[in-house]
């Protein structure tokens, strides 16, 4: 091993540059403070190796991109804790760089003849926090893609120079491949370059001038950088990995919410060390904006370039410069409360809250999804072929005005028409046989009055002389034949069928024959509630396949509307199957008999 070190020396000269790092003279001796520095260059190590691993697999596109993170996440052998390794190294910098850079405002670095050293850290500090952004956009999900449009939202508010801005960041006016392409290429080659270069002329000033130590350290005392500070180094960059890995195991990786959707409607909020500035603009009238976002930090970054020279007195006491160091202590007071304060609003906000746990439940119906497979078309594509998905979302825009169904619609007091929980079920058509005008069936809409309750007598004693109950025999035999219908079956010549014949279809039709009361407003029951049905009604309800066009008459206030022309016919196809579906599967509303 010594010929074998001595044959390397005489090659390379390693062991002058091992004496040179290693014996490097520390005034005043090693000191846990002198750690930040060396504990953030390894964070910036971690992020090179495992961003160098995630390009092998990444696709940069609008159509690829989440669907090869997602792959990353949950395909690739060990992918998830590369992943989550980057993610959280990425705040693990953000950590280290304010720790690095107040370590050194408080021993007093930033003083002759350091100025230099001292600027090209904040520049490093720049550099970071344009990593962090333009890393959030990465995985085309939706926090990246909301979070990166009001980024550069803002942006573009800037007077002057802030549409040019706006349009060069985003690749045009529409955010999509050349938007994910110009933040891809920043994040990979230019941000790492410059940060190279900075680094290396940062290091070449601290290594000329050496460490700064505490205004009382012991001056006559010299230790070199090897063992003591070494080992403190090794020790913290230790617990910083541990860390690392920790969150990585803890949330198995890194969050991945569902693929970017332009036309959805995303809480979105950004990571947490942006959030004061997010929490300050709430303050701000919207076009003055970029004031408080591009202004203040512009302000702090300008006060901080000339702390060096403001600041030029002899002593680096700390009790000496407390009127420069003041105005840095209050902004992170500052931003720590409305961090805080942003946080808290959240958690106290239901509606908040409620689209977060839509959110949450989007992202995992997406990646459920994409265990069968993402279309070349992309994710979206596969989103919107899917009911689950799509189905709440075109009952909310399309139905959720007039019906309920389950939590999605109105509230039970303001719907103006049947609420569908549970339709298509034995119990919602005994239900309806039992309070035909109860609130959740039609005691809210234009048909109320017009079907008579099975088993309670009319009000009116002339009406209620003849009436006869309907037998549980019957109504089991009715209830039968109807939920039958609604999967599809047309039980033909079962008891229900007999029933219906008998007391239905003096208003019903049935396989379209007309009912003994032309005046009659009630549906086709062949099919009722099945699939094809249900498509019929959406297509138009009064073309003869469900209703009548008599009893869609445009004299009767609320009825439905025909959705023909509105929806694509995939769209219409998979809002039948996903509305059938879904109604079996909830309870039957419960409402008083009064609306």
């Amino acid at each position: 091993m010594s010929r074998l070190g001595d044959w390397l020396d005489e090659r390379t000269g390693h062991r002058k540059l091992l004496a040179e790092a290693l014996d490097e003279p520390l005034p005043g001796g090693a000191r846990w403070a002198y750690v930040w520095g060396s504990a953030l260059t390894l964070s910036f190590l971690v992020q090179a190796v495992t961003g160098w691993l995630l390009m092998t697999v990444y696709q940069p596109s609008a159509t690829t991109a989440w669907s090869s993170v997602w792959y990353i996440q949950h395909r690739v052998s060990w992918g998830w804790v590369v992943r989550g390794l980057h993610h959280f190294g990425a705040q693990a910098m953000v950590v280290l760089l304010f720790a690095h850079l107040g370590q050194t405002a408080i021993f007093g670095a930033y003083k002759k003849p350091r100025e230099m050293n001292w600027l090209f850290g904040l520049v490093l500090m720049g550099l970071t926090l344009a990593f962090a952004l333009t890393g959030y956009l990465l995985p085309w999900d939706q926090k990246g893609y909301w979070a990166t449009r009001v980024a550069t939202n803002i942006a573009g508010s800037i007077p002057v120079v802030g549409h040019a801005m706006q349009r060069l960041l985003v690749g045009g006016s529409e955010y999509g491949h050349l938007t994910l392409s110009r933040f891809y290429s920043l994040h990979v080659f230019m941000l790492p370059a410059a940060v190279v270069v900075v680094f290396a002329l940062h290091l070449a000033l601290f290594r000329k001038h050496g460490v700064t130590p505490p205004e009382d350290a012991d001056a006559t005392k010299v230790e070199p950088f090897y063992p003591k500070q070494l080992g403190k180094d090794l020790l913290v960059g230790l617990a910083v990995l541990g860390i690392l890995f920790a969150l990585t195991l803890r949330e198995h990786g890194a969050p991945l919410d569902a693929p970017a959707d332009p036309a959805s409607n995303y809480p979105a909020r950004p990571e947490w060390y942006f959030l004061a500035l997010f929490e300050l603009l709430k303050f701000v009238p919207g076009r003055i904006e970029w004031v408080a976002a591009v202004g203040l930090p512009f302000v702090l970054g300008g006060y901080l370039v000339l702390l060096p020279f403001l600041d030029r007195g002899a002593s680096r006491a700390v009790r000496a410069r407390v009127r420069w160091l003041a105005p840095i202590g209050a902004v992170l007071v500052g931003a720590a409360a409305l961090t805080w304060r942003s946080r808290a609003n959240d958690a106290a906000d239901p509606a908040f809250l409620a689209a977060r746990a839509t959110a949450e439940k989007s992202a995992a119906q997406a990646s459920e999804l994409a265990t069968k497979g993402v279309p070349p078309s992309g994710p979206l594509a596969m989103l919107a072929a899917d009911p689950a998905t799509q189905g709440p979302l075109l009952f909310q825009k399309h139905c959720a005005g007039c019906h309920r169904l389950g939590e999605l619609g109105p509230p039970a007091d303001k719907a103006t028409a049947t609420d569908l929980s549970g339709w298509g079920t034995r119990a919602w058509v005994a239900a309806l046989l039992d309070k035909p005008d109860a609130l959740h069936m039609f005691g809210a809409t234009a048909f109320k009055g017009m079907m008579p309750s099975f088993k309670h007598a009319p009000a009116d004693p002339t009406e209620a002389a003849g009436f006869k109950p309907l037998s549980e025999a019957d109504e089991s035999a009715v209830t039968d034949f109807l939920e039958a219908q609604a999967r599809g079956d047309d039980a033909k010549g079962t008891a229900g069928e007999k029933q219906i014949k008998q007391r239905c279809t003096t208003c019903h039709r049935l396989d379209g024959e007309e009912p003994l009361d032309p005046e009659s407003l009630a549906p086709e029951l062949r099919g009722w509630a099945s699939v094809a049905w249900t498509r019929h009604q959406l297509v138009n309800p009064g073309a003869g396949k469900t209703y009548t066009a008599a009893s869609m008459d445009e004299k009767l206030e609320g009825h439905m509307p025909a959705f023909g022309k509105e929806l694509e016919p995939s769209d219409l196809d998979l809002m039948a199957h996903w509305l059938t579906e879904t109604a079996r599967k909830l309870p039957v509303a419960v409402t008083s008999a009064k609306p």
